[in-house]
């Protein structure tokens, strides 16, 4: 099993490792772009057949995570996980430029973004370089899902009222302010530099969970002045200017505010992005970020009510032993020669199915009871005494560590996020797709734990 994007890349000099290795430097700018448009013309061109090479297979335990992936969790999850779906980071490099993002990115002392980004091109390359062998074993595919997440060439504009309180869920945008961390910027001769504190000025920094990537979003606080506003053609021309004094503290503040809010709507949207492309494919959703559990847990109920015990999240809560310091190459020999993790895969998926079928919480929980019972004393039992053995004869090596995989279905009252995968599934409501489908809304949360070695 292979993905097809590799018949096009196995071919291309964006898989020269020498080019790779120097970062593309010796190829000119436009080759480079010429390339990245070949790419990005026969991906679009194929997209359907991507789409249904992730197409869901009876009994394999399948996972999309998006944008989300790394070689390191690629690792981690080798023996526990089928199939990885992943968002194809070489084609989200190829995105057409567009002339308002130029023109803002200057005004705000950004990088310029007219110019390819050569060092995020090799990683992204040498990344699915590095990933073949997987693709090849059916272990990872890679999608370009980073369309939905494109700027338009002409950028909306926004006036709410209400400071984008209502954007949102209360209980929902009540989780994102609460996990908000906001500090200043300064801009110096290294770009823009993050602070360790708030003060009031004109450039800040959101983050919902410092140190993990896709959830930080930077604001600039600029005067506007409208120019001429053409309501026929439904466009207006605004002239903007960072000024060099600082706004009022009130101002300051109600637009604090207001960037929280903005920055909960886009983290919501992206990680709705990955519901509905799990559905698409037949995956489940994984995510790997406490906020992100978090609020996903929370769209189980979008009264706000709280969740019966029985139904939330960590129906299935299991800590499976992994390895960071073995090859690749190791750890997919060691999945395909050993039954015991093609086992525990194969009874993990059953299980999870059978919970997301079963509707009374009561049957739920005695069910729960006996997965968790066969899974944890069976079934993990035997992958830890087969990774020991793998040790011993020094197929896996060095201190491994233990991760926390919970599955969780939330499903109570009307769920907001059985409503994405609804929406994506084409079907209207909630309860059309629960009814079609006969299976509730699900998603896993992985955590590696460092400080929990496995030996």
């Amino acid at each position: 099993m292979g993905s097809i994007v590799y018949s096009f890349l196995n071919d291309s000099l964006l898989f020269d490792p020498g080019l790779i290795r120097e970062q593309f430097k010796s190829l000119s700018e436009a080759a480079l772009a010429v390339e990245l448009l070949r790419y990005r013309e026969y991906c679009l061109q194929h997209r359907d057949t991507l789409v249904e090479e992730a197409a869901p297979e009876d009994g394999k335990l399948r996972v999309y995570v998006g944008a989300d992936v790394d070689r390191r969790f690629l690792k981690q999850a080798a023996f526990y996980l089928d199939t990885v779906v992943c968002a194809d980071p070489l084609f989200a490099l190829t995105h057409p430029k567009h002339e308002s993002t130029a023109a803002f990115t200057a005004a705000f002392e950004m990088p310029d973004p007219s110019s390819l980004d050569r060092r995020s091109i090799a990683e992204a390359a040498q990344q699915m370089l590095e990933a073949r062998p997987l693709v090849a074993a059916g272990y990872v595919l890679f999608l370009p899902t980073s369309l939905e997440e494109e700027a338009p060439s002409s950028l909306p504009i926004y006036a709410p009222d209400d400071g984008f309180e209502g954007i949102l869920p209360r209980h929902i945008l009540d989780l994102y302010k609460a996990a908000a961390t906001v500090r200043s910027m300064r801009p110096s001769s290294r770009g823009l530099l993050i602070l360790n504190h708030l003060e009031v000025g004109r450039r800040i920094h959101i983050d919902f969970e410092p140190g993990r990537s896709g959830g930080s979003f930077v604001y600039n606080l600029v005067e506007q002045e409208v120019l001429q506003v053409d309501r026929k053609a439904g466009t207006v021309q605004v002239a903007m200017r960072m000024p060099a004094d600082p706004p009022t503290k009130e101002s300051f503040d109600a637009w604090v505010a207001q960037s929280i809010n903005s920055s909960a709507r886009n983290h919501f949207d992206a990680l709705a992005r990955t519901v509905r492309w799990s559905s698409q494919v037949g995956a489940q959703c994984l995510v790997r970020s406490g906020i992100s559990a978090s609020v996903l847990e929370a769209t189980g109920d979008v009264s706000g009510s709280s969740i019966d015990s029985s139904t939330a999240t960590g129906v299935l809560n299991l800590n499976v032993p992994f390895f960071d310091g073995v090859s690749m190459a190791n750890l997919m020999a060691a999945r395909a020669d050993e039954e015991v993790f093609r086992r525990f895969r194969k009874q993990l998926e059953k299980h999870f199915r059978e919970l997301r079928l079963e509707l009374d919480p009561e049957k739920r929980r005695l069910k729960t009871e006996n997965a968790m019972h066969e899974l944890v004393d069976i079934q993990l039992t035997e992958v830890d005494s087969t990774i020991r053995r793998l040790k011993r004869k020094a197929v896996l090596s060095g201190i491994g560590g233990l991760a926390s995989f919970a599955a969780a279905i939330p499903t109570s009252g009307t769920s907001l996020l059985g409503s994405l995968c609804a929406g994506y599934a084409g079907f209207r409501t909630y309860e059309e797709y629960r009814v079609s489908t006969k299976e509730n809304p699900a998603y896993f949360l992985w955590r590696a734990n460092g400080n929990a070695p496995f030996r």
